[in-house]
């Protein structure tokens, strides 16, 4: 993938084995390299495609200057490719940074966006603790914590269907104590 115009060539006093780590061959060190380095790219970044290229912008670095001094890979490239691929790493965060920070000031909320809670809804914590505890358990378990009928159901060791009637019973006090009409309760 990489070539350079002295590919394959071994330097004085060294084995052609070692003219890849050399600056020999671009090609070998890619195909020695590439996967370590994605793989560091992917844990720098946090997401493989992310990674990947970061992994070949370093190696598209390394062509460059390799082009322009013909002996700065000299040793392993490992720990030169290595530097890159942080250093890269570290300029796209710092420049997404940035961004976000420029965003962040020129963003204005439209008066739509605004929004004054009730005091109905600042007292929903004294509203669930109204219910009982069971009651309580299963309105924290399939709404808080996201979970299923059956899946309620089988943490409280009931029926599905018990945790119907329960969520029911639930809505309706809940309703009346937060003063909610029915318009706001369907959406709920």
């Amino acid at each position: 993938m990489f070539a350079l115009a002295r590919e394959g060539k071994a330097t004085a006093g060294q084995p052609a084995g070692d003219a890849a780590h050399d600056g020999g061959s671009l090609n070998d060190v890619y195909a020695a390299e590439i996967q370590r380095l994605v793989a560091l790219g992917t844990v720098l970044s946090g997401d493989n495609a992310a990674g990947e290229d970061l992994a070949h912008d370093a190696f598209l670095q390394l062509v460059q200057r390799v082009q322009r001094e013909p002996d700065y890979l000299r040793g392993p490239a490992w720990p030169l490719l290595r530097t890159m691929v942080v250093r890269l790493a570290l300029q796209r965060r710092r420049a997404w940074a940035r961004e976000l920070r420029r965003l962040a000031r020129a963003w204005q909320p439209t008066p739509s966006e605004s929004w004054e809670p009730s005091v109905g809804v600042l007292d929903w914590h004294a509203a669930l603790q109204s219910l009982p505890p069971r009651m309580r358990a299963t309105v924290v378990l399939f709404y808080g914590e996201d979970l299923s009928t059956a899946q309620t159901a089988a943490a409280l060791g009931c029926s599905p269907r018990t945790v119907e009637i329960q969520l029911r019973a639930a809505r309706r006090r809940l309703a009346t104590r937060m003063q909610w009409s029915d318009s706001q309760e369907a959406e709920r």
